[in-house]
Protein backbone atom coordinates (compact mmCIF):
# COMPACT_ATOMS: atom_id res chain seq x y z
CA UNK A 1 0.00 0.00 0.00
CA UNK A 2 2.62 2.57 0.90
CA UNK A 3 4.86 1.67 -2.57
CA UNK A 4 1.63 2.49 -4.37
CA UNK A 5 1.02 5.94 -2.38
CA UNK A 6 4.87 6.60 -3.83
CA UNK A 7 4.48 5.55 -7.13
CA UNK A 8 1.51 7.93 -7.62
CA UNK A 9 3.02 10.40 -5.61
CA UNK A 10 6.17 10.46 -8.27
CA UNK A 11 3.90 10.13 -10.88
CA UNK A 12 1.76 13.09 -9.98
CA UNK A 13 5.35 15.41 -9.61
CA UNK A 14 6.47 13.95 -12.98
CA UNK A 15 3.23 15.11 -14.41
CA UNK A 16 3.45 18.31 -12.67
CA UNK A 17 6.79 19.31 -13.65
CA UNK A 18 5.95 18.23 -17.53
CA UNK A 19 3.21 20.26 -17.44
CA UNK A 20 5.48 23.23 -16.05
CA UNK A 21 7.60 22.79 -18.77
CA UNK A 22 5.03 24.05 -21.15
CA UNK A 23 4.23 26.51 -19.05
CA UNK A 24 7.97 28.07 -18.73
CA UNK A 25 7.62 30.01 -21.58
CA UNK A 26 4.50 32.24 -21.41
CA UNK A 27 5.22 32.44 -17.41
CA UNK A 28 8.49 33.68 -18.50
CA UNK A 29 6.81 36.58 -20.83
CA UNK A 30 4.45 37.35 -18.13
CA UNK A 31 7.61 38.37 -15.63
CA UNK A 32 8.90 40.66 -18.44
CA UNK A 33 5.88 42.17 -18.56
CA UNK A 34 5.36 42.69 -15.49
CA UNK A 35 9.06 43.69 -14.53
CA UNK A 36 10.15 45.67 -17.53
CA UNK A 37 12.87 43.23 -18.83
CA UNK A 38 13.57 41.80 -22.29
CA UNK A 39 11.13 44.20 -23.85
CA UNK A 40 10.46 42.93 -27.14
CA UNK A 41 9.89 44.73 -30.20
CA UNK A 42 7.36 44.13 -32.85
CA UNK A 43 8.42 42.11 -35.46
CA UNK A 44 6.17 42.53 -38.14
CA UNK A 45 6.99 44.55 -40.98
CA UNK A 46 5.69 47.75 -41.86
CA UNK A 47 5.12 49.08 -45.08
CA UNK A 48 6.20 52.84 -45.11
CA UNK A 49 8.38 54.26 -47.47
CA UNK A 50 11.65 55.86 -45.58
CA UNK A 51 11.17 58.77 -48.19
CA UNK A 52 7.27 59.54 -46.75
CA UNK A 53 6.81 63.05 -44.66
CA UNK A 54 4.60 63.45 -42.31
CA UNK A 55 2.00 66.53 -42.05
CA UNK A 56 2.88 68.87 -38.74
CA UNK A 57 -0.28 67.39 -37.46
CA UNK A 58 1.30 63.93 -37.29
CA UNK A 59 4.51 65.32 -35.48
CA UNK A 60 5.02 65.92 -31.80
CA UNK A 61 7.69 67.65 -31.44
CA UNK A 62 9.26 65.84 -28.74
CA UNK A 63 12.84 64.92 -28.40
CA UNK A 64 13.94 61.29 -27.51
CA UNK A 65 17.39 60.00 -26.95
CA UNK A 66 17.68 56.68 -28.12
CA UNK A 67 20.52 54.77 -27.15
CA UNK A 68 21.93 51.32 -29.20
CA UNK A 69 23.64 49.00 -27.97
CA UNK A 70 25.08 45.11 -29.19
CA UNK A 71 25.63 41.94 -27.42
CA UNK A 72 27.33 39.76 -29.70
CA UNK A 73 26.92 36.21 -28.44
CA UNK A 74 30.01 34.57 -30.37
CA UNK A 75 32.72 37.13 -29.36
CA UNK A 76 35.16 34.87 -30.51
CA UNK A 77 33.66 34.51 -33.82
CA UNK A 78 31.69 37.62 -34.69
CA UNK A 79 32.52 41.30 -34.03
CA UNK A 80 29.27 43.57 -33.75
CA UNK A 81 28.90 46.70 -33.28
CA UNK A 82 26.07 50.02 -33.28
CA UNK A 83 27.53 52.60 -35.61
CA UNK A 84 26.70 55.29 -33.14
CA UNK A 85 25.55 54.63 -29.66
CA UNK A 86 23.12 57.13 -29.51
CA UNK A 87 21.21 60.19 -31.13
CA UNK A 88 18.52 62.02 -30.35
CA UNK A 89 15.41 61.98 -32.48
CA UNK A 90 12.15 63.67 -32.70
CA UNK A 91 8.84 61.51 -32.54
CA UNK A 92 6.76 60.36 -35.87
CA UNK A 93 9.87 60.71 -38.28
CA UNK A 94 11.33 58.07 -39.51
CA UNK A 95 15.25 57.39 -38.62
CA UNK A 96 17.52 55.01 -39.66
CA UNK A 97 21.13 54.21 -38.03
CA UNK A 98 23.39 50.59 -38.79
CA UNK A 99 24.81 48.40 -37.11
CA UNK A 100 28.37 46.62 -38.29
CA UNK A 101 29.33 43.09 -37.94
CA UNK A 102 32.09 41.05 -39.19
CA UNK A 103 32.94 37.72 -39.49
CA UNK A 104 36.39 36.64 -37.77
CA UNK A 105 36.74 33.22 -39.00
CA UNK A 106 37.54 31.42 -41.88
CA UNK A 107 34.14 29.63 -42.39
CA UNK A 108 30.39 31.03 -43.09
CA UNK A 109 28.95 32.49 -40.01
CA UNK A 110 25.15 32.42 -40.07
CA UNK A 111 22.89 34.36 -36.74
CA UNK A 112 20.19 35.80 -36.34
CA UNK A 113 20.02 39.44 -34.11
CA UNK A 114 17.23 39.55 -31.74
CA UNK A 115 16.35 42.97 -30.45
CA UNK A 116 15.10 44.17 -26.95
CA UNK A 117 14.10 47.20 -25.65
CA UNK A 118 13.65 49.17 -22.44
CA UNK A 119 12.10 50.63 -21.18
CA UNK A 120 9.23 47.90 -21.38
CA UNK A 121 6.76 50.11 -22.14
CA UNK A 122 8.64 51.85 -25.05
CA UNK A 123 8.58 48.63 -27.06
CA UNK A 124 4.94 49.12 -28.35
CA UNK A 125 6.28 52.77 -29.50
CA UNK A 126 9.38 52.20 -31.23
CA UNK A 127 8.18 50.75 -35.05
CA UNK A 128 10.82 49.05 -37.41
CA UNK A 129 10.57 49.41 -40.72
CA UNK A 130 13.44 48.00 -42.14
CA UNK A 131 15.73 45.74 -39.79
CA UNK A 132 18.43 43.08 -40.20
CA UNK A 133 16.82 41.20 -37.19
CA UNK A 134 13.45 40.54 -39.83
CA UNK A 135 15.74 37.82 -41.23
CA UNK A 136 18.95 35.47 -40.64
CA UNK A 137 22.64 36.77 -42.07
CA UNK A 138 25.24 34.75 -43.93
CA UNK A 139 28.57 36.37 -43.29
CA UNK A 140 31.19 34.98 -45.10
CA UNK A 141 34.58 34.36 -43.62
CA UNK A 142 36.23 37.79 -42.65
CA UNK A 143 33.41 39.44 -44.18
CA UNK A 144 32.49 42.70 -42.68
CA UNK A 145 28.62 43.98 -43.50
CA UNK A 146 26.62 47.11 -42.80
CA UNK A 147 23.19 45.92 -41.36
CA UNK A 148 20.36 48.90 -41.44
CA UNK A 149 17.48 49.68 -39.46
CA UNK A 150 14.50 52.12 -40.15
CA UNK A 151 12.48 52.95 -37.24
CA UNK A 152 9.78 55.55 -36.27
CA UNK A 153 8.88 56.76 -32.56
CA UNK A 154 5.13 56.87 -32.56
CA UNK A 155 3.92 60.57 -31.17
CA UNK A 156 1.89 59.32 -28.39
CA UNK A 157 4.66 58.01 -26.03
CA UNK A 158 4.35 58.82 -22.57
CA UNK A 159 6.02 62.00 -21.83
CA UNK A 160 7.90 60.16 -18.68
CA UNK A 161 10.02 58.66 -21.46
CA UNK A 162 12.54 60.75 -22.67
CA UNK A 163 15.42 57.92 -23.53
CA UNK A 164 15.03 54.39 -25.32
CA UNK A 165 17.68 51.73 -25.21
CA UNK A 166 17.17 49.92 -28.27
CA UNK A 167 19.78 46.64 -27.84
CA UNK A 168 20.42 43.53 -30.27
CA UNK A 169 22.03 40.17 -29.09
CA UNK A 170 23.44 38.74 -31.69
CA UNK A 171 23.29 34.49 -32.14
CA UNK A 172 24.53 31.66 -34.07
CA UNK A 173 22.46 30.14 -35.72
CA UNK A 174 23.65 26.00 -36.66
CA UNK A 175 20.51 25.51 -38.69
CA UNK A 176 22.57 27.19 -42.17
CA UNK A 177 20.32 24.28 -44.17
CA UNK A 178 17.68 26.16 -43.87
CA UNK A 179 18.70 29.62 -44.52
CA UNK A 180 18.61 31.14 -48.12
CA UNK A 181 21.96 31.81 -49.53
CA UNK A 182 21.90 36.17 -49.93
CA UNK A 183 22.82 37.70 -53.42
Amino acid sequence: MRKIRTVNKLVAVSLIMFAFSFALVPLYDIICDITGLNGNTSNLKTKVNPEDSFSKADIQEKKIKIQFVASDQNAKEILFDPFEFEMEIMTGKIHSTFYYARNKTDIDFVGQAIPSVSPNLAAKYLKKIECFCFEKQILKPDELVKLPVYFKIDKNIPNNIDTITLSYAFFKNTKISEVKEID
